[in-house]
């Protein structure tokens, strides 16, 4: 009786854990046909997600060409052009001898502030000063025998021809005396201007005066100094009097904005330009005569201008336009958009009319579109 009850138990565990198995297995059976079917919902979704990217996203589209735009907006435009000038001032002068003559002394230096009048240099005049001493010894004789002639003229005694040749020698020799001193002063070397001593081109001891001799001292006052330009015809009405212009001096690597003095009214006959003088207030104690000054005018000047660059506008034979950037719907398509040119430069044209600022022009990849393609826009 007993081991058929513990028969019965066995059985009954067995049928139990055959029913658990059962189960489990049909719910993990509906749990993946659920599953399944939320990947394939899923997938659904993501292709329509894909759909609609690439059907915004210009960039996905294969068949969009890859274009640069520029958005264009209104501002200042100024037209530059460069005038080659020179550093010039009318206060330098250079000091050379009139005579031959060894240089004595040399009593300045380079950069010394000099007054007018004031000796730079001797030379050796020892045979001057001789012919000086010997016409005053001969001149103080012809004195004295031109006062006893006249006292014994008015006594009258003596020849009235003996008074008139002791008046004549007596006074050539006042003559001869001065242009011997003037003579004499020719050797000593004076500044005609206050200025400054630019340069010293000779050496004590040097001989100087001769047919090949050259300048001795170079002396300069650059207060009175001034930019010369020689300028185009071309531009005759758009350089005036009081424009304001940029001068760099290359030498000096410096910049400075200058002010338009004067204006030149008489066209050179052989080279076809006027003369346009500057007179800086900046940098005066750095210039040089001479040294090479660039000046930056403006021949076209503009507050409100609507510039684009010379290379983008085209001509169909009818008309000037430029290649646009046209919104249709998530699309961006190439528009034809004819404008009327108000002036035209080299790298930049102005616009008179037809372009709207927030307009997109396209900048790079022009040549290889068409009015009507599909584009992409590229940014670096």
């Amino acid at each position: 009786m007993k081991n058929n009850i513990v028969l019965l138990t066995t059985i009954i565990l067995f049928a139990a854990c055959g029913n658990t198995s059962t189960t489990r297995l049909e719910d993990n059976k509906a749990k993946l046909d659920s599953l399944q079917g939320e990947m394939t919902n899923l997938k659904a979704a993501i292709a329509k997600v894909q759909e609609e990217i690439k059907e915004l996203d210009t960039s996905a589209r294969s068949n969009a060409i890859a274009v640069k735009v520029k958005t264009i907006a209104s501002g200042e435009f100024k037209n530059p052009f460069d005038i080659q000038a020179l550093v010039e001032s009318d206060n330098n002068v250079m000091i050379s001898s009139e005579v031959p003559a060894k240089i004595t002394r040399i009593y300045v230096k380079e950069g010394q502030y000099v007054s007018k009048g004031q000796v730079v240099a001797s030379l050796d005049g020892n045979i001057a000063n001789s012919q000086v001493a010997e016409i005053q010894g001969a001149l103080s004789l012809a004195k004295t025998n031109f006062e006893k002639q006249e006292r014994l003229w008015r006594q009258k005694i003596g020849s009235e021809m003996q008074y008139l040749q002791a008046k004549n020698q007596y006074e050539n020799l006042q003559n001869n005396l001065n242009t011997a001193k003037k003579q004499l002063g020719k050797y000593s070397l004076r500044s005609p201007i206050n200025g400054t001593v630019d340069a010293i081109m000779a050496n004590e001891g040097e001989l100087v005066g001769t047919m090949t001799g050259g300048a001795i001292i170079r002396i300069v006052n650059m207060g009175d100094i001034k930019l010369n330009a020689n300028v185009s015809e071309a531009y005759v009405g758009k350089i005036i009097k009081g424009q304001k212009v940029r001068v760099t001096y290359p030498s000096l690597n410096i910049t400075s904005t200058e002010t338009i003095a004067a204006v030149g009214s008489v066209i050179d006959i052989n080279n076809r330009t006027f003369s346009v003088y500057v007179e800086p207030k900046n940098n005066k104690s750095k210039l040089r005569p001479n040294m090479l000054a660039i000046i930056t005018a403006y021949d076209f000047e503009e507050n409100d201008a609507i510039s684009v660059p010379t290379k983008l506008v085209r001509n169909d034979g009818n008309r000037d336009y430029l290649l646009t950037i046209k919104e249709n719907g998530q699309k961006k398509i190439v528009e034809k958009t004819s404008v009327e040119i108000a002036q035209e430069f080299a790298s930049e044209t102005i616009i008179k009319s037809g372009l709207k600022t927030g307009t997109q022009i396209i900048t790079e990849g022009y040549n290889g579109v068409i009015e009507g393609d599909e584009v992409k826009i590229i940014t670096d």
